[in-house]
C-alpha cells in the first residue's frame, strides 16, 4: 500500500514539472518594442519574399525581421546575447542568407528559430512576438 502512494505521489510531481516551460534568463536587456509595418511600402520589399530580411530600428540594438514561410515573419533583437556589453550586433550571413553572425564572438544563430548554431555564445536571439495578416506586420514584446 505504501508503494502504491508512494508511486502516485512520484508520478505526480513528474508530471507537475513537466508543465513549466524553462525560461531564458536573457542578459539583452527587454526594452519596449511596439512596431507597425506596411509591407507593401518600397522600403519593406525585401520581407514579401520567403527568406527575405532588412536590420529595422528600434529593440535594445536594432531589429532584424526575417521571413521564414508565407505566413511568418520572425523579429529578432541585432544585439548579441554573448557581448552584450560591447553592443555586438549580429548581421545575416550572405553566404546562407538564413543565419546571422556575431563579428566579436564568432557565435552564429539560425533565423528560423533564433536559436544557435555555433559557439561561444549560450543564448538564443531575443525574439519579439509578432502579428502578420499578409499584409501588415505587428512586432511587440
Amino acid at each position: 500500500m505504501n508503494r502504491i502512494i508512494t508511486l502516485k505521489i512520484i508520478l505526480c510531481a513528474v508530471s507537475l514539472s513537466n508543465c513549466r516551460k524553462p525560461e531564458v534568463n536573457h542578459q539583452v536587456p527587454n526594452v519596449r518594442v511596439d512596431e507597425y509595418i506596411v509591407l507593401s511600402l518600397p522600403q519593406y520589399n525585401n520581407l514579401n519574399f520567403i527568406n527575405g530580411w532588412l536590420y529595422l530600428d528600434g529593440g535594445y540594438n536594432g531589429l532584424l525581421a526575417f521571413r521564414s514561410t508565407e505566413e511568418e515573419i520572425k523579429v529578432f533583437d541585432r544585439q548579441a546575447p554573448y557581448y552584450v556589453k560591447e553592443k555586438c550586433q549580429v548581421f545575416v550571413d550572405s553566404n546562407s542568407n538564413v543565419s546571422c553572425i556575431d563579428t566579436c564572438s564568432g557565435s552564429e544563430w539560425l533565423l528560423l528559430d533564433g536559436q544557435i548554431l555555433k559557439g561561444p555564445a549560450t543564448q538564443p536571439l531575443r525574439q519579439y512576438q509578432t502579428t502578420f495578416d499578409g499584409t501588415h506586420l505587428t512586432v511587440r514584446n
